[in-house]
């Protein structure tokens, strides 16, 4: 009789049976070879940045206060030439989401609106498309020089502020203007349906931008930031 192609050897142990089963790769192994990649210099910054995300949340102010503006420093340090993805940026994003929720659990207080500053530049990077969260955040921060964070975070909130603005503007069709309305469009370029939507706010960011550009002999984006808010 011709053996069972299926027994192993005379046993009664099928080959699905004695198959070896390959365990689930582990994540932590798959970040410790990620750390195993880095430089001891850019191991040691990551490390810091993650013990300053731990503190940033710790009950006491002081070490809050000290963790937030390591931190501020270390972002500001690599931003202000900017011509790749910053490696404290890189590091943070991880922490990203857990920084956003933090923030929405802090009373108001200068903290809060520091911690709103990093959370704008981080955005950056990891703002889902039409969110505009760095904007959100600038406009919640300490309302700090805007220069500071770099050219590239000036030029991503300049282009925030213009998908904002258009957001904010609801024309009425000119066939329904009657000419009070049609003179108050004249006056204020845009009507909003009901209550008017204020862009005070963008309008006060745009001008601190305006003045950058043209510091730093960036005109022609300038004159594209006011192009668009016009």
């Amino acid at each position: 009789m011709a053996p069972d192609p299926n027994s192993a050897s005379g046993s009664g142990t099928t080959r699905d049976e004695a198959s070896v089963k390959v365990p689930a790769k582990d994540p932590k192994k798959k970040d410790e070879k990620k750390d195993e990649d880095l430089s001891e210099e850019d191991l040691a910054l990551k490390q810091q940045l993650e013990l300053y995300v731990e503190r940033v949340q710790d009950t006491d102010p002081g070490l809050q206060k000290v963790a937030l503006e390591s931190m501020r420093q270390e972002i500001r340090t690599s931003t202000s030439s900017m011509t790749s993805v910053p490696k404290p940026l890189k590091f943070l994003r991880p922490h990203y989401a857990t920084l956003k929720a933090y923030y929405d659990t802090m009373a108001d207080s200068d903290l809060k609106k520091f911690l709103a500053d990093i959370l704008s530049v981080l955005a950056m990077t990891m703002s889902a498309e039409g969110e505009r969260e760095s904007l959100k955040y600038r406009l919640l921060g300490s309302e700090g020089e805007i220069g500071s964070w770099g050219h590239e975070y000036v030029r991503n909130l300049a282009g925030e502020i213009a998908q904002e603005y258009t957001k904010r503007q609801v024309r009425i069709p000119i066939i329904s203007i009657d000419m009070i309305a049609f003179a108050h469009w004249l006056t204020t370029r845009h009507l909003i349906l009901g209550e008017e939507a204020s862009v005070d706010d963008l309008i006060e960011l745009v001008q601190q931008i305006v003045a950058f550009h043209m510091k730093h002999n960036a005109e022609y984006e300038a004159v594209d930031l006011l192009m668009e808010v016009s």
